[in-house]
């Protein structure tokens, strides 16, 4: 029988974290210590270590949460029915994605634009790819890797765009934006 996560360390796990993502908007991970952590969340080190090896694994293990909360929700395999796209479906799949980074924007903020978080960036872009790889037909007109770069960067660019902006457009807003930016593309967009 398998047994589900104690409570007290779901929330200890919670105060940790969201203590640490607060101390990584306000200072930066370099800039971070184990203790100033551990004070922020208000456990001792000693409790900190018990659910991690260092502020490394910490963010390793965060970041890898918050890119499998977007990744389980990328479905292009759904938005494809008889060789055509499904724009609602699609604009939809974008916009509860939105709604995933908008409920952890401050994590998803720090992870995008920090220069020190590159390698989880190409992490997240790698995992996007590899994701969406499958998903499109083998017949694509360009380069598969150069469209599949594309398409992973536009959604990655879009999300930081957005959280740059402090979302201060709606999800649905970004999603619709979004959709028309892939069918009309970048030229017809500006009206060439």
């Amino acid at each position: 029988m398998i047994r589900k996560k104690d409570l007290r360390i779901i929330k200890t796990q919670k105060v940790i974290r969201d203590a640490f993502i607060d101390l990584l908007d306000k200072s930066g991970f370099e800039a971070i210590t184990v203790q100033e952590i551990a004070n922020a969340a208000m456990v001792n080190r000693s409790t900190f270590y018990l659910h991690y090896v260092d502020k490394y694994d910490l963010l390793q293990k965060t970041a890898d949460q918050a890119l499998a909360n977007i990744i389980e929700l990328v479905a292009p395999e759904t938005h494809i029915v008889d060789g055509k796209l499904e724009y609602n479906s699609f604009k939809e799949n974008i916009r509860v994605i939105l709604k995933v980074v908008e409920d952890d924007a401050v994590l998803y903020k720090v992870l995008l634009n920090d220069p020190q978080m590159i390698e989880i960036n190409q992490k997240f872009q790698q995992t996007l790819i590899r994701k969406m790889d499958g998903s499109f037909p083998g017949n694509i007109l360009i380069s598969r890797d150069l469209f599949l770069e594309w398409m992973t960067s536009l959604y990655m660019s879009v999300i930081r765009w957005w959280l740059n902006q402090n979302m201060k457009y709606s999800s649905n807003f970004i999603a619709e934006e979004f959709i028309k930016l892939l069918v009309i593309g970048p030229v017809k967009t500006v009206g060439f």
